[in-house]
């Protein structure tokens, strides 16, 4: 930009708290204005430019069905204001959210609360840094050809032991006999893809291992489990032979951990080369040889990968990598493990009468068609097509949409397996959580394509408040048993959104609604993620956005009465309960002052665990009054 006038020089001067001195001669004074206004016009096309970014046209894109012929332009100033908000706790201003991510649904409560009567023009922001920003043990060298670290033979054991226990129940990607036998064998110092696939079985296995030697290295329990991913590659970097197994097991993994982190778009982009990787090895083929344990891995790991493209494409409200049109391959066998291996005839068939454990994830499988349909109705760019002509009413076409997807949710959770059907005093632990999960999918789901069809419909929001509350009774239910799974995070917050939301719009058309109660559910929400940010970003990221709504809503007095009732509830239940989550000693929801520290979002100051921060005291209160922070500052954005 040429001048003649040191522009910032200029500047400068004028905002000095020395006077400036307006110069005498007209002539020079109106060289500066003119100065001034080039500098101005010059900074106004930079900043249009950059209007055009990705992330812009997310934020403004509109259903081409859908025209808008009234209050053009106050939608357009009142959509301006979250755009902003959502721009500055953005890591990257070029990341796209399509309109059906979680993001929308924080706009709505931010939209809801406007009319509450509530001031919003000075409303804090909190977002924590170590929960929101990337940390020093997350940042990767782009070249890892080192020899391995594996954890010190007993600690390995431990994680294995978890990984069966824990998790593999959920993503079964491992046969246990198999997987065992190849680690013992010592495989994993031999096959670079198999011990790369080892580290990040044990960096999942880690956040559920109290042993310090899967965090100490960083100095957080957070961190626990990046000593071991950080030395995987889950890209290949080569592609001249054909995927291996181990490979894509490496690949899901990864994705699965970092899908919790401050860095959870990268899981939806490995996701997706996870499913290039797969057609490429021929695995979303349908094969006529008889099975093996190679080959029902192989089964497994397409449908996992395929049910986490099309989950993570509707979170985020994005493309995904396939479609039915695009494979053939069959569910994986309703066998268990035990019976892959044994000899002749007796391989791969369930002895009568024998429940199958498989029956979840089978069930979880045929959920796929349906997140089609919610994909590409309520996802996908939408098209003028033959229907749209012949029903022209948007409301109507989304509302008919809306019950065709709600049928097929409700027929899909009338087909759950017998042994999976919800029983808060099932004997077995992991046929209980299998089903608490079976159901929270369900609500989750009942909850997005309600949400879509527009919370502004008191059925719809109805609805939704029904299906959160459902969300909080599981939660409970699962945290009495001692279970606590990052992969309920999202449900749980949207839950608690939804339950703010129903509370404004009581308020506002002065409805007989027990606030109380409602926001009793609100902070069980809490209360949940702030057990788990103790071991996952996410959750301490969802905890700071739910907060941050809370206050926005003018309903501090409410939470802290919830919050004192919730935290003597918690401390009856302990004191009485036989089993207890190792990571839930402790009961606290943290008032706004003990985060005060955080709330300068520009800060780079480095952070220690929850406990070490302050987040673990005694106060649960919310201040009734906080005027320092601005409205403009505010609004969390949900993991992606």
């Amino acid at each position: 930009m040429k001048s003649s006038i040191n522009i910032q020089t200029l500047t400068a001067s004028i905002l000095s708290s020395v006077p400036y001195t307006i110069p005498g001669d007209e002539t020079e004074l109106r060289q500066i204005l003119k100065e001034l206004a080039s500098y101005i016009r010059e900074l106004e096309k930079e900043l249009a430019e950059t209007s055009h970014s990705n992330f812009g046209r997310s934020c403004h894109q509109e259903d081409s069905s859908e025209p808008n012929t009234s209050g053009k332009g106050n939608v357009d100033k009142q959509a301006d204001e979250p755009c902003e908000r959502l721009k500055q706790l953005q890591h990257s201003n070029n990341r796209y959210y399509g309109l059906t991510s979680n993001i929308k649904l924080v706009k709505s409560a931010i939209d809801a609360s406007r009319d509450t009567g509530f001031s919003q023009e000075m409303v804090p922001t909190v977002k924590r840094p170590l929960f929101w920003d990337v940390q020093p043990w997350q940042i990767l060298s782009e070249s890892r050809s080192e020899p391995l670290i594996f954890p010190p033979q007993d600690l390995l054991v431990n994680l294995m032991n978890l990984w069966f226990e824990k998790t593999n129940p959920f993503y079964p990607i491992f046969h246990r006999v198999t997987f065992e036998k190849s680690v013992a064998s010592g495989l994993h110092h031999h096959d670079r893809h198999f011990g790369e696939t080892v580290l990040a079985m044990c960096a999942l296995a880690s956040r559920n291992s109290d042993d310090p030697r899967n965090f100490d290295m960083y100095g957080t329990r957070i961190a626990a489990g990046f000593i071991w991913i950080r030395q995987v590659n889950p890209v290949p970097t080569s592609f001249l032979e054909a995927p291996s197994l181990y490979q894509l097991q490496k690949l899901l993994l990864y994705a699965v951990f970092m899908q919790t982190t401050s860095m959870p778009y990268s899981s939806w982009v490995l996701i997706g080369l996870g499913i290039r990787l797969l057609q490429d090895a021929g695995a979303h083929r349908k094969r006529s040889s008889p099975p093996s344990v190679s080959s029902e891995l192989w089964k497994r790991v397409f449908w996992i990968i395929h049910f986490l493209d099309l989950s993570y494409s509707i979170d985020m409200g994005r493309p995904r990598a396939t479609t039915s049109d695009d494979y053939d391959v069959e569910f994986p066998l309703e066998v268990d493990d035990e019976y892959w291996a044994l000899p002749g005839e007796l391989a791969f068939k369930q002895p009568p009468g024998k429940p199958c454990r498989s029956n979840y994830l089978i069930h979880v499988f045929k959920l796929v068609p349906i997140l089609e349909s919610i994909h590409c109705t309520m996802v996908s760019v939408p098209r003028t097509t033959s229907r749209c002509k012949l029903e022209p009413d948007v409301s109507y076409r989304k509302q008919r949409a809306t019950n065709e997807i709600q049928k097929a949710l409700n027929e899909w959770l009338d087909a759950i397996p017998e042994k999976l059907k919800w029983d808060p005093q099932h004997s077995d632990v992991l046929v209980f959580n299998q089903s608490a999960m079976l159901h929270m999918v369900y609500y989750f789901y009942r909850i997005f394509i309600h949400q879509w069809s527009g919370l502004t419909s008191p059925d719809s929001l109805e609805i939704c408040v029904g299906a959160a509350h459902s969300c909080v009774h599981l939660m409970e239910a699962n945290f009495k048993r001692g279970l606590a799974s990052p992969q309920t995070l999202l449900t749980i917050a949207n839950a608690a959104i939804i339950l703010l939301i129903n509370i404004w719009r009581s308020k506002r058309l002065g409805l007989n609604v027990d606030i109380n109660l409602e926001m009793a559910d609100v902070v069980k929400c809490m209360g949940h993620l702030k057990r788990l940010e103790q071991r996952v970003q996410a959750a301490g990221r969802l905890w700071d956005t739910v907060l941050n709504v809370v206050y926005i809503s003018d309903l501090t007095d409410a939470y802290n009465l919830a919050a004192d009732a919730e935290a003597n509830s918690y401390q009856t239940t302990q004191s009485t309960a036989d089993i207890v989550p190792a990571s839930s000693s402790t009961f606290n929801l943290v008032s706004f002052g003990q985060l005060s520290q955080f709330w300068d979002t520009t800060s780079t100051q480095e952070y220690g665990s929850p406990a070490e921060n302050g987040l673990g005291l005694n106060s649960r209160h919310l201040p009734l009054q906080i005027d320092i922070w601005n409205q403009r500052c505010f609004l969390s954005i949900y993991l992606q």
